[in-house]
């Protein structure tokens, strides 16, 4: 009997022109990146264009879906990323793997849980349930009733998240980042392995270990082999931000095929502090011998006169792959940089630029203020503020929202009024020993006496020996605000005797909180009244959780780090704060690795902007121990071309 052979729907119902939909250096990365491909993407030249199109010529191609790897950052960027690619070849892409590694992890480990001692069926842990996971791991090994204080939770959090992403030992993590914790170091030893112990017995993973025991499984060669066959094409988006363990991971899953097309540009990798390691792109063709490297370089976002200058930055690093941005766009005008006599002055140029450029008809919503640390918005919001400009802060909570900020703030409101039970029972909880239960005791012993701190004083309250102790540190600095009058004073009283130290066992950042309130400081030292001082702080909260509207629209000024700005872009952009000492980040003279990553940052700030730029610098900046100093505009501009930009002096009428 003759057979009739009955083909299967591919479900393609369209056939892309590659020709026309891309540009001439994109169109080579998409017909040609069979192998191992670096693709060095310039900011704005269409990376993610690319990728799509990539995956889809693969699809096109008769390559399967499950035997593709689109690895992207966020599982967010992930799911836009299939969206257009089905719409692009009108089919359902369910099959495709594409995602984050710890994505990806998670379905290699629910196949494979049991060859590491996990059943299948194992439950992620989100960071909150990790940190409280840890937290009873430190309850368990009484680490926190030792005599010293023991750091915060998330700050350990944090230095086993970089162990595990970087592959480095707890003792180099900690050497290299937080050396002020040395002195802990057998203690979160211990702790590790406990933490890892408690949570494997309970069949439990959290997102370090997704990416940790995915590691560990691909050292087994048959696990290795079964998924390295698997996966004809790897294709990995901002790969500048990989981490060491990604990396590693990356080069098992494709040690068979080779076909691995890697997007990213080394001109923006600006997370080493998050454990994204740049070698991982410079040194990625010595790591895949016959590496193919695509540039892209035609730029869509900014103008000529942008891109001249951002050229001009990253020129100065020596460890990069060289890429020169060109424009699409026609003419306009070159990037302003704008000399102020301090901070006060440089918030008021950028409030009163932005009501101009708003009048002129350009969207609130398309200006930016960017920023190296956030310390340096903090004049400027309040700027803001008394113009009635609406502002939203990207990624973060407003400067005088942040916790720190509000920490320090509650000693103040609570001098001033002792009745604010809210500001009594933070200020006191941030002492040793002192909990929810203790702090409400004790301030009910507080509103028996009629809110009298001399009384409350005198009283003997019943504490155990680490409560009794916080008791009297709390007692003590009470004692010496109530005889200080300077808002500048009793802040400075506060850090000196203890919130400094504390920083240092409770955040991440100490360091740029220690900046924050040294801020703070600065803006009350204008006051001599703590009375007036708090009343012109209230303006926040009476406009916290809505958005103030004035005389503008529903769009919103965006306020942001730099760091939280990569990605996104606006018609117009301030970069302000760019003296030497503040950007580039003081730290960052500590080794030429580090200025350079600087320098690849303020060329990020650029590149964000299309059609406006201006960069402002305050030729007076107030340091917390040496008062005012004259400051020298950051060494980025004076490395810069004098023809590439305009200059403007302000001057007050």
């Amino acid at each position: 009997m003759k057979k009739y052979i009955l083909h299967k729907e591919s479900g393609l119902l369209s056939k892309v022109d590659y020709e026309k939909e891309l540009n001439e250096q994109q169109l080579k990365v998409v017909l040609e990146g069979d192998g191992a491909c670096l693709v060095l993407a310039g900011a704005g030249t269409g990376k993610t264009r690319t990728l799509v199109y990539r995956t889809a010529f693969l699809i096109e191609k008769g390559i399967p879906l499950k035997n593709i790897f689109l690895a992207t950052f966020t599982n967010k960027a992930a799911r836009e990323m299939v969206k257009r690619i089905e719409i692009l070849l009108k089919a359902d892409l369910e099959n495709l793997w594409a995602g984050t590694f710890h994505h990806l992890a998670n379905l290699i480990l629910r196949k494979e849980a049991k060859k590491i001692g996990f059943n299948e069926s194992f439950t992620i842990l989100d960071r909150e349930d990790s940190k409280e996971i840890l937290s009873e791991c430190i309850e368990e090994l009484k680490l926190n009733k030792k005599e010293k204080m023991f750091p915060k939770t998330q700050v350990i959090q944090k230095i086993f998240n970089l162990s595990i992403n970087s592959l480095e030992s707890i003792e180099n993590i900690v050497k290299e980042n937080f050396d002020y914790l040395l002195d802990f170091v057998e203690e979160f030893r211990v702790l590790f392995k406990y933490f890892k112990r408690k949570k494997k017995n309970s069949n439990l993973m959290d997102f370090d270990d997704l990416l940790f025991y995915l590691y560990e499984i691909l050292k087994d060669d048959s696990v290795r082999k079964k998924y390295a066959s698997k996966f004809l094409y790897i294709l990995v988006d901002e790969f500048q931000d990989t981490n060491k363990i990604q990396f590693e991971i990356l080069k098992a899953l494709s040690e068979i095929h080779k076909n691995i097309l890697v997007v990213g540009d080394d001109c923006q990798s600006i997370y080493s502090f998050r454990g994204a390691y740049i070698k991982n792109i410079l040194d990625f063709p010595k790591v895949f011998k016959n590496c193919k490297i695509f540039k892209l370089e035609i730029n869509y976002r900014s103008t000529p006169q942008i891109l001249n200058l951002a050229n001009n930055i990253i020129i100065h690093n020596k460890n990069q792959f060289h890429k020169f941005l060109s424009a699409t766009k026609k003419d306009g005008i070159k990037p302003i940089i704008v000399c102020c006599r301090d901070i006060w002055q440089q918030a008021k140029f950028v409030t009163q630029r932005i009501m101009e450029l708003v009048e002129t008809g350009i969207p609130l919503n398309e200006i930016a203020v960017l920023f190296r640390s956030r310390f340096q918005s903090a004049e400027l919001e309040l700027e803001l503020l008394k113009k009635q400009i609406p502002y939203v802060v990207r990624g973060g909570l407003r400067f005088f929202e942040q916790a720190h900020i509000k920490d320090v703030l509650s000693y103040l409101k609570l001098i001033l009024n002792p009745r604010d039970e809210l500001s009594f029972k933070r200020a006191l909880k941030l002492h040793e020993g002192i909990g929810t239960a203790f702090s409400q005791k004790i301030w009910k012993k507080f509103s028996e006496l009629n809110y009298d701190f001399l009384k409350i004083f005198k009283e003997k309250i019943p504490l155990n020996k680490n409560a009794e102790l916080g008791w009297q540190d709390f007692k003590r600095l009470i004692s010496k605000l109530m005889n200080i009058s300077s808002p500048y004073k009793m802040i400075k009283e506060i850090l000196d005797s203890f919130y400094r130290d504390y920083c240092y066992l409770a955040f991440e950042d100490p360091k740029e909180r220690i900046l924050d309130l040294e801020q703070l400081m600065r803006i009350a030292e204008n006051y001599e009244s703590l009375k007036k001082f708090i009343s012109d702080l209230s303006l926040f909260e009476e406009f916290k959780g809505e958005i103030v509207r004035g005389a503008f629209t529903e769009e919103t000024l965006i306020l942001t780090t730099i760091h939280q700005a990569k990605g996104l872009e606006w018609e117009v952009v301030f970069i302000i704060g760019c003296v030497d000492g503040q950007f580039p980040h003081p730290e960052s003279f500590e080794s030429e690795t580090k200025l350079e990553e600087e320098r690849r940052l303020f060329y990020v700030a650029v590149t964000r902007s299309k059609s406006q730029l201006y960069i402002t610098y305050p030729t007076i900046r107030y340091d917390f121990r040496s008062g005012a100093i004259l400051t020298k505009r950051s060494q980025f501009i004076e490395e810069l071309k004098k023809d590439l930009f305009e200059e403007w002096e302000i001057e007050e009428v």
